[in-house]
């Protein structure tokens, strides 16, 4: 990780118009003058997150429910995009396409717990090689308290070991001091364990361009 590398990353993110941006960054690859490159380019410390992981024969693949969990299919793939991007106020067509376009990833299936015929909860699963990835999990508020991301993390456990990985991993954001986490507690009930914390690193086009101003 250097200063001519995040560099370039957030050049992308200028060359594209976009209005700000987040650094996702493994704490073990920072580098030791990691506060002066950050400062450097703006970057602000946001949330930290939780990663997590387990050998997925360690983990829980049994959930009680009384939703219907089961893969999305392509016909459902636009209205599961909509739920999940939803759900994390990220709801903009656009996001909402790319999303849905994961359906036709040989390595990513999306899954989904339906109340009847009701689309209520959706999540992902991501393999490569023998690792699997569990991410985008979210429920309708309306839903919520009713098993369905613990049956959607047991059912893409099976898929996953099904496919062949032995291992399991997600993240989860960590609470504030005093409140919780249900995504974080329904991974480490399955058996993940936190393998480390992790910033959010925030980048701002409106503060680049006040620094490109002080600078001039």
């Amino acid at each position: 990780m250097t200063y001519d590398l995040i560099d370039r990353v957030l050049a992308f993110y200028r060359d594209r118009g976009a209005p700000m941006a987040v650094l996702q960054i493994a704490p073990s690859v920072l580098p030791a003058d990691w506060d002066d490159i950050s400062a450097a380019h703006g970057l602000e410390e946001g949330s930290s997150w939780a990663k997590l992981g387990a050998p997925i024969e360690e983990t829980r693949t049994t959930a009680l429910t009384d939703l219907r969990v089961g893969p999305v299919t392509e016909g459902e793939a636009v209205e599961w995009a909509a739920l999940v991007t939803g759900q994390f106020g990220m709801d903009n067509e656009h996001l909402v396409a790319m999303l849905a376009q994961s359906f036709h990833n040989p390595a990513a299936t999306p899954f989904a717990a339906w109340d009847g015929n009701h689309m209520v909860a959706g999540a992902s699963l991501y393999v490569y090689g023998t690792v699997a990835s569990l991410n985008s999990g979210a429920t309708l508020q309306a839903h919520r308290g009713r098993g369905a991301q613990s049956a959607l993390i047991a059912a893409r456990l099976r898929a996953a070991r099904e496919a062949g990985a032995t291992w399991a991993i997600g993240e989860a954001a960590l609470p504030e001091p005093g409140r919780s986490n249900p995504s974080l507690d329904n991974q480490l009930r399955a058996g993940l364990q936190v393998l480390y914390h992790r910033w959010n690193w925030i980048w701002r086009a409106e503060g680049d361009i006040e620094r490109s101003a002080d600078e001039q």
